[in-house]
């Protein structure tokens, strides 16, 4: 009961909150790295002297690192606790963007890339598990929620506002700028939060307590790993957000620079409607979801249909493409994948126990961020095979690249078909 004492006092303890803005403030940078790219990707080229293949590798360079890292950010998280690992990750960040904007080739400017990523890689798992000590059981997806909001908030900073910092004082100054942010941050998050010990002496215990039930759990883990719905998942995670990130965090603004005949400034803007979709739908969705009688599956899928005919348009007018088109074909790809992917963790969570679900989720997470660096490189081999007019990509090329995506998009709408059919053993069946 004393142990059940000291939880509720977390709850109420306005520590939290200090942590809560840190670790948030952080994780603003996780997903301003994440398309940051897209908008300096016209300056890399000229400052570089290269081409769409490599800038492509460069940039997927964030997206290897920071997926194989994770299961590392895990075990980690629980051994150091949150406070270490968010604050000593995001000193290695700071150095990528120092790496970064001092460099003085494409591949110095991929090793910067590498560090930015490994160092964002280590905010994400260490949030979570620090926010389960913090605040509620019922307080946790709202505090959850707010975290993916505020990172999606650095998705829009790194459009136009980026633009405006790059036009004013140059790509490398506005890394150096975000240096100095960012190694600020790191020493807030060693220096003036705590990681609630009370709690983490709750998991050992718990932990401990679960050894004997280690066998059971390999089962379980087994049985989730070697299940067709598991990787049906995993597949269409890589797939449908590889495509949406590598259009979002890199293609977007040169293509619309070249299509519309816009100015940086203007394209980013445009750039901006992919994450306020994002931010829109995938709340709506997943209240919809929660609300409505449709099966989950049957929404996913629609969703996922509704994905593959958005790139089907935007390949068959990629050379035409008007503003309004624009705008409405990125918001509602913004909105749209946002409401699959929230729909797809509450499918990994029903499908899963509660005992190996951090498992589960660990081995899921690297999938989207492999696929972003797959799509990046893919892409950009693409373009280069159509070449540049004048230094810059001409819409026939970025076409070309859209049909790889809306081909991909097609590929996991049909994969998705599977889950009708498929469940995962000692789960809880979904209901109307």
């Amino acid at each position: 009961m004393r142990l059940n004492k000291k939880t509720k006092n977390s709850a109420t303890d306005p520590h939290r909150w200090v942590v809560f803005g840190t670790f948030a403030a952080v994780y603003f940078f996780v997903y301003f790295h994440r398309v940051s790219t897209s908008v300096v990707a016209p300056d890399l080229i000229v400052s570089f002297q290269t081409n769409a293949t490599a800038l492509g590798l460069m940039s997927s360079m964030y997206f290897y690192i920071y997926a194989l890292e994770q299961p590392l950010v895990g075990y980690l998280s629980d051994r150091l606790g949150p406070r270490r690992v968010v604050g000593f990750w995001s000193l290695v960040a700071a150095l990528g963007c120092i790496f970064f904007g001092l460099a003085p080739s494409i591949t110095w400017a991929a090793i910067g890339r590498g560090l930015i990523g490994f160092g964002v890689g280590g905010v994400y798992v260490p949030a979570l598990k620090a926010f389960s000590q913090w605040f509620r059981q019922k307080e946790f997806t709202t505090m959850t929620g707010l975290l993916m909001a505020i990172g999606n908030m650095g998705a829009i900073v790194a459009t136009t506002p980026l633009a405006l910092s790059s036009k004013a004082y140059g790509w490398r100054m506005s890394f150096f700028l975000i240096a100095v942010i960012t190694l600020s941050l790191a020493l807030i998050a060693l220096f003036l939060t705590r990681d609630y010990a009370p709690a983490v002496a709750r998991i050992k215990n718990d932990t401990a307590k679960s050894a004997e039930q280690s066998d059971a759990t390999r089962k379980q883990i087994r049985s989730i790993l070697t299940s067709i719905n598991f990787w049906v998942l995993f597949v269409i995670f890589f797939g449908s957000y590889g495509i949406f990130v590598t259009l979002q965090g890199l293609w977007a603004t040169p293509y619309l620079m070249s299509v519309l005949h816009a100015d940086r400034l203007l394209a980013s803007q445009y750039n901006m409607l992919l994450p306020v979709g994002f931010m829109i739908g995938a709340p709506l969705f997943g209240w919809i979801a929660d609300r409505i009688h449709t099966k989950k599956r049957q929404l996913f899928i629609g969703l996922l249909a509704a994905v593959a005919f958005l790139w089907l348009i935007l390949s068959l007018r990629a050379q035409n493409l008007k503003t309004g088109e624009v705008v409405v074909l990125f918001f509602a790809m913004g909105a749209t994948t946002g409401g699959w992917l929230s729909i797809l963790w509450v499918m990994v969570r029903e499908t899963t126990p509660a005992v190996i679900m951090g498992f589960i989720s660990g081995a899921m997470n690297p999938s989207p961020f492999i696929g972003v660096a797959f799509f990046q490189i893919l892409t950009g081999a693409v373009l280069d095979q159509v070449g540049r007019i004048n230094g810059a990509y001409p819409p026939e090329a970025f076409q070309m690249a859209f049909w790889v995506c809306t081909l991909t998009a097609g590929m996991c709408l049909l994969l998705s078909l599977i889950l009708r059919k498929q469940s995962v053993s000692g789960a809880a069946p979904e209901t109307d």
